[in-house]
């Protein structure tokens, strides 16, 4: 609470009034808790903290009097204003108050409400004063914190007014202006009465230097001439910020119009041709009707279409000139600030439940918690648009990439900056349809190896085959519809299963394994849906099922193609209405469990040989993963040997490795039993073999010693040959033998066909099978 007020020269001062206050540390007990705003030796308790056993009070004098009733929807008003500045929204909040004492009570309640928020509360003058002395710059203690900062109708000086404006159009951060009008004036919005001074000094050879140097009134038509008088001097640039000037601090109305006009001609001057459409949107008048015209003139059309075509061409120049995605979409996102006038521009892709920033242009990345829009966008796939111009206001749109919506396009305006919806909408909806592809590609590098291996730390290897395994499993992840699982014996089917079990919502409830295979078919329907005590003969107590004890988690089913056609029947009852019934009662019970499925069989042969249900085969079979042998993965055998060696090794307390001989007698065996073989064959190695040292190919088993002696030939000629036999082996298989049908699959001559089986020895067996292999 310290950080609040503002302690120097042995004073203490309240940032948000300005007033002297004391500070006293007391003993706290629930007992004598204070009453805010309590009177006492001529002071007021204007604000208190509990820390630990002791109370920080802290009191200003003169106390006056507070009034007799609260403001409570003053104050509702106010909470409800800090929600908004939280979520992104900075807005001001007037407030009149017709008595002065009534204000500088409710000014305390106000500071007190914005504190305990988390906001620091600041007086105009009070901010101004910090940011001059910190030359524009904001101070360390400042630099994080969201303000609400306090502003009357008497005057505030120079240096605040610049503060407000700086706060206004240049700063993204979470602030509350509050305009308070008190006394019997009725509130405006001309806030500054004082001389204002000017960030830059004259140009001594402009026709403007005889002007005192630095500073003029803040009167709006004097704002407005000197517009005028910059334009025409050619310092656009200086011209559109004391328009601007004459925007914020002119009240509705013809002189309001003026500077919005001011305003238009300055941005028309820089062809900045859809902010001056925004700035003219609410303007009448014949001026304004011509600066229309001369915008639709700039525009070479009679509607606003041609700037928007300019920003359009130039996305599409970015998106083919760039070589990597993200370059694109940064340069994209900074084009979009730039036309659009906006604080941020932020590309989105979604990141489980949350959403991602993945580029931005601005001054600081939006937090996660700010981009509530654009998460709706990625769940829905519909543009949230624009709202009121005059507010900070904040739209998302769609990025779609085919019929996937792969993420969104998240743009933030500040306070005070004029927006046309419709033409922010026409250049965003066109921009996001530009970027998609380079969206796409963002979205995929984020997936690349490493960020999946990050993700699936248990499924190791390198090789593309592993890779998609490693996307496949996070895609399956984030649904909850089956999972069918192929693969070889051995080949990491459950480790698969595990794996999407553990990347999913499911994680913190219970994975439940069953081998059907290993099971008769009255325990298997035991051990799904329970049984109660007396069921069948050995049911001495009731038992819970498996789909009960997996609810809210996963239920792995391994070789689910050694089911009986009874227990499949059963299965698809539950799947299909989520609901079973234990062995030996009636009560019907909802299940929620994920089922993930295993077989070593591919299905689809088992149904056409009618050994598996057609009908439960397609409910297991939505998602589905295959898993390849590891004699067709080869490359990922050194990472798995590395990987299984060091589990090992640590089980053990050995301190062996193997040569790169063992290594390379290990890469010429086929590996018939898959993953599994090849740990079974490391932990005898390891066990056999000494504990410190080098292990070499020697100590390795007999038949895989033998695979490496007579391995496969390591010439390019012997390869060639080799898998030249291999592909023509399979040709004649799929075509049962007929040579003229693997002569057309090979692309080849029946007579250049049968001359290549007689190179590589195939004929004689190949004709072996009967006379129709030759037709």
């Amino acid at each position: 609470m310290l950080d609040r007020y503002l302690v120097a020269g042995g004073r203490a001062l309240d940032l948000a009034t300005g007033g002297n206050i004391r500070w006293h540390v007391r003993r706290h007990s629930l007992r004598s808790t204070p009453v805010l705003f309590s009177v006492r030796r001529g002071a007021w308790l204007i604000d208190f903290d509990l820390r630990g056993h002791s109370r920080v009070e802290v009191w200003e004098s003169p106390a006056g009097s507070p009034p007799a009733t609260p403001a409570q929807p003053t104050i509702d008003t106010f909470r409800a204003a800090l929600a908004d500045a939280r979520d992104g929204r900075p807005r001001a909040l007037d407030l009149v108050e017709p008595l002065t004492a009534d204000w500088l009570w409710l000014q305390r309640v106000l500071a007190r409400e914005a504190r305990c928020a988390g906001f620091v509360p600041l007086a105009a003058d009070a901010l101004g004063a910090v940011l001059s002395q910190a030359r524009w710059r904001w101070p360390s203690w400042l630099k994080t914190r969201s303000l609400v900062v306090f502003a009357t109708d008497s005057h505030i000086t120079s240096a605040a007014a610049i503060a407000l404006f700086r706060l206004a159009t240049r700063d993204a951060r979470p602030h509350l202006v509050v305009r308070a009008a008190t006394g019997d004036l009725t509130w405006r919005t001309r806030m500054v009465e004082a001389p204002m001074v000017v960030h830059e000094a004259p140009d001594p050879s402009s026709t403007l230097a005889s002007e005192p140097e630095g500073e003029f009134l803040g009167s709006p038509d004097l704002l407005i001439t000197r517009a005028h008088q910059l334009q025409a001097a050619g310092r656009v640039v200086e011209a559109e910020a004391t328009a601007r000037w004459g925007v914020l601090l002119s009240a509705p109305g013809a002189v309001h119009a003026s500077a919005q006009c001011a305003l238009a001609r300055c941005l028309i001057a820089q062809r900045r041709l859809l902010e001056a459409r925004a700035a003219l949107l609410q303007v009448d008048g014949e001026q304004a009707e011509a600066l229309r015209a001369e915008v639709l003139t700039a525009s070479h059309e009679r509607r606003p279409e041609a700037a928007m075509a300019d920003a359009f061409l130039e996305v599409l120049r970015i998106c083919q000139d760039a070589s990597a995605a993200p370059v694109a979409l940064a340069r994209v996102a900074a084009l979009l600030r730039d036309r659009l006038s906006a604080a941020t521009v932020a590309f989105v892709a979604q990141d489980g439940q949350w959403p991602r920033v993945m580029i931005h242009a601005g001054m600081t990345p939006p937090v996660p918690g700010r981009l509530d829009v654009a998460l709706r966008v990625l769940d829905t796939g519909v543009a949230v648009p624009a709202g009121d111009g005059m507010q900070s206001v904040e739209g998302a749109w769609p990025v779609r990439y085919g019929a996937e919506v792969v993420g969104a396009v998240w743009c933030h305006w500040p306070m005070g900056v004029p927006v046309v919806p419709a033409d922010v909408e026409i250049l965003m909806g066109i921009a996001a349809t530009a970027v998609a592809p380079a969206v796409h590609a963002a979205v995929e590098e984020s997936r690349a190896p490493g960020h999946t291996a990050t993700l699936v730390p248990d499924l190791i290897g390198d090789s593309v085959v592993m890779q998609t395994i490693r996307l496949a499993v996070i895609r399956a992840a984030a649904s909850s519809f089956p999972v069918l699982i192929e693969g070889e014996s051995g080949s990491g089917k459950e480790l698969v299963a595990r794996a999407i079990h553990a990347v999913s919502a499911r994680r913190s409830r219970r994975f439940c394994p069953l081998n059907c295979a290993a099971l008769a078919d009255d325990l298997v329907e035991a051990e799904l849906f329970g049984h109660t005590r007396g069921a069948f003969t050995g049911a001495v107590a009731e038992r819970v099922g498996l789909f009960e004890e997996a609810q809210g988690g996963t239920l792995f089913l391994d070789e689910v193609a050694e089911l009986r056609p009874r227990v499949q029947a059963k299965l698809l009852r539950v799947l299909q209405e989520g609901e079973l019934r234990r062995l030996g009662e009636s009560l019907v019970r909802r299940v929620d469990a994920r089922i993930v499925a295993a077989s070593n069989r591919p299905l689809e042969t088992e149904t056409t040989n009618g050994r598996f249900r057609l009908d439960l085969r397609y409910r297991l079979d939505v998602l589905r993963i295959a898993i390849p042998p590891l004699r067709d993965r080869l490359e990922d055998l050194p990472s798995l040997v590395r990987h299984a060696w060091a589990t090992l090794a640590r089980k053990t307390e050995s301190r062996a490795v193997l040569s790169p001989a063992a290594f390379s007698a290990l890469g010429a065996y086929d590996w018939p039993g898959n993953v599994r073989e090849l740990q079974n064959v490391l932990a005898s190695v390891m066990v056999a073999g000494p504990m410190r040292g080098t292990i070499g190919p020697a100590a390795l088993p007999a038949h895989i010693a033998r695979a490496a002696a007579f391995g496969p030939v390591t010439t390019l000629a012997g390869a060639r040959r080799a898998f030249e036999a291999r592909y023509v082996k399979a040709a004649l298989s799929r075509a049962n033998g007929n040579t003229l049908a693997a002569a057309r699959e090979l692309g080849v001559s029946r007579q250049g066909l049968s001359k290549l089986m007689a190179r590589l020895d195939l004929a004689a067996r190949e004709s072996e099978p009967g006379p129709r292999a030759l037709e």
